[in-house]
């Protein structure tokens, strides 16, 4: 029996899943597939000269992209292949970018590309498709449209548009093609060797950490007081007082200076202690220094257990005019006539890049949390929010908000990006809850709600 090349295709896709292998949500070509050799062009550059595909045979790994300027999702992607080749490009890493324009682009194609990656600090190579002639034998379904392609060209991962995980599913498809999976592995675990202060001062440390996730900031701040006059060079206390003056602080009960002078102190003692890194992120974010807090806050992931991260909710796609639903994504090149004013004047202004829209319905921006109340009735804390996940929608690594954050930083959004990196760093304090009510204050709640 024979197969056409996309039932060939699809019944690959649907072996992959199967057996777990790496494949994508979606094709995003209808002629070429994983496993397939790409087939061969030699296309024009911006100066008019010929490049062909066969200049990326010999591997190790080349980043393909069709793209237009008509298309809002397809400069956020090259940003984040642009990253990946100033990461990778010493191990092997290239790119080439096939521009979809078609034939009714604008007379000044070239000099409007050149603005857009100038704009957008962008050096990879690109190559014109004037015809859509690539366009249509590869079969693009949606733009952008993207293949990764190993040694003899072959098809290795690809995928449509631009998704939340574009850029984490694209680096660990570049570090699994180049081998360096493990040596990733090592540089993201955690590489703390906790300070060992004697058994008894450890036990009254962990015993102060339960009562300021449970809101008894008076009594963890008692606690650790004892705990620093026993031993003044334990970073995690010094560190942990710095997140209880924090929390007093913003109840107008405590001081912001000595809460900060507390983290620094843990972070000069022990530079991996991540509590302290974080704290020392919120007051870099208070200061508008949102480069410094994204470094730090980075720092603060690296030496955290994957355990102890903060739960975040899916984030929505990375433009606010960009369309929302999988069937706007998957449009074809306007016809001459059709291209938007909007998308004409991205093209005229170099297509500057929006800022991250707001996380999804399952992340909005958080109102203020309730404060709640320590031993004897008095506000002691500040609740922490459960940000909230969308039912069937996994969670994303704090790494990913910290990527997104970067990613608007780099684009002029400082705003954007300091609220991302605000939801990470105080996720990673740990704000204390709400503790629960026990004794008289329990008895007196349930009388006072039978008599309602």
């Amino acid at each position: 029996m024979i197969r056409s090349k996309t039932t060939v295709g699809i019944l690959f896709v649907a072996i992959s899943l199967f057996l777990g292998l790496d494949t994508t949500s979606a094709a995003a070509f209808k002629r070429v597939h994983g496993g397939q050799q790409a087939p061969t062009f030699t296309l024009d550059d911006l100066d008019g000269q010929p490049v062909s595909l066969d200049a990326y045979r010999d591997g190790p790994l080349t980043i393909l992209v069709f793209w237009a300027l008509w298309s809002p999702r397809s400069v956020p992607l090259l940003q984040e292949v642009q990253r990946l080749v100033d990461e990778f490009g010493d191990k092997g890493l290239r790119a080439l970018t096939v521009n979809a324009e078609g034939p009714d682009a604008p007379a000044d194609l070239e000099s409007r590309i050149r603005a857009v990656w100038e704009a957008n600090h962008l050096t990879l190579p690109v190559v014109l498709d004037r015809d859509l002639e690539q366009y249509n034998a590869w079969g693009v379904i949606a733009t952008p449209a993207t293949a990764f392609l190993a040694k003899d060209l072959e098809v290795v991962y690809e995928f449509s548009g631009h998704p939340t995980s574009a850029y984490q599913d694209m680096r660990d498809q570049v570090l699994k093609a180049l081998g360096l999976e493990e040596q990733a592995r090592e540089a993201a675990a955690p590489k703390r060797k906790r300070y060992q202060a004697a058994r008894p001062v450890m036990l009254q440390y962990g015993l102060a950490k339960t009562l300021y996730h449970r809101g008894q900031l008076s009594k963890a701040k008692r606690k650790l007081r004892k705990v620093l006059k026993q031993d003044p060079a334990f970073p995690d206390a010094h560190a942990l007082q710095g997140a209880i003056l924090l929390a007093l602080a913003r109840q107008g009960k405590g001081d912001e200076a000595k809460a900060r002078a507390e983290f620094a102190k843990a972070v000069e003692l022990d530079e991996t202690v991540p509590l302290g890194l974080a704290g020392l992120a919120r007051f870099a974010l208070a200061d508008g220094d949102v480069a410094k807090a994204l470094d730090l806050a980075r720092k603060a992931v690296s030496f955290t257990e994957d355990e102890d991260l903060p739960v975040l909710p899916p984030l929505s796609p990375p433009t606010e005019e960009g369309p929302g639903t999988e069937e706007e994504q998957r449009q074809a090149p306007p016809k001459a006539g059709e291209r938007a004013p909007a998308a004409e004047a991205a093209g005229r202004e170099g297509q500057e890049a929006p800022a991250a829209a707001e996380p999804s319905k399952g992340g909005e921006r958080a109102t203020a949390p309730a404060e709640p109340t320590d031993e004897a009735g008095a506000p002691s804390g500040t609740e922490a929010e459960e940000p909230a996940v969308r039912k069937g929608q996994p969670a994303l690594p704090a790494v990913a908000y910290l990527d997104r954050a970067r990613l608007l930083l780099e684009q002029g959004d400082s705003q954007g990006a300091a609220e991302l990196a605000g939801r990470v760093v105080d996720g990673l304090i740990g704000l204390p809850k709400k503790p629960r009510m026990k004794g008289k204050a329990m008895e007196i709640l349930k009388k006072m709600r039978a008599n309602e």
